[in-house]
């Protein structure tokens, strides 16, 4: 969902999923970060063209899962658009870096559900104009592992 008025007609579906690292810092009662890798693979829908967007990268969550049901998640990606032309709109390249922030509600061991702030840019690197796109995205999260 458009998180701005210049984004209105643009809309993000995606998978993802996270391996989590083995590099963690947790005092002895479980409060602390937890390092993971992040895939995503999707479709993004602006002024009714649909395009591929797939990302990889970092990410951060912070808080203590097993006592706490609200953990902080951070994370940073290089991301690849199928296409960089949507209508008019024009992001200026395919190379992108996407930064989100947000929170998971874990509403039991296996299940989640989540909201991210996310921002999507090439960073100046494609030149001028570098256009961006900001997001609210909401998810529900399935932990198999657990």
């Amino acid at each position: 969902m458009a998180a701005d008025s210049k984004d209105r007609n643009t809309t993000q579906y995606e998978a993802f999923g996270e391996y989590e690292l083995p590099w963690s810092l947790r005092s002895k009662g479980g409060w602390g970060m937890s390092t993971r890798i992040a895939l995503t693979a999707g479709a993004l829908k602006s002024q009714g063209d649909y395009g591929f967007i797939g990302s990889l990268g970092p990410s951060f969550a912070i808080g203590n899962p097993e006592r706490f049901p609200l953990e902080l998640d951070l994370g940073i990606s290089v991301a690849l658009l199928g296409r960089d032309k949507f209508g008019t709109w024009d992001y200026n390249g395919i190379e992108e870096f996407v930064s989100h922030g947000g929170l998971i509600y874990h509403i039991s061991r296996q299940f989640a559900l989540s909201y991210r702030f996310q921002h999507m840019s090439h960073a100046g690197f494609n030149g001028s104009p570098n256009p961006g796109l900001n997001l609210h995205l909401f998810g529900i999260n399935w932990y198999p592992a657990r």
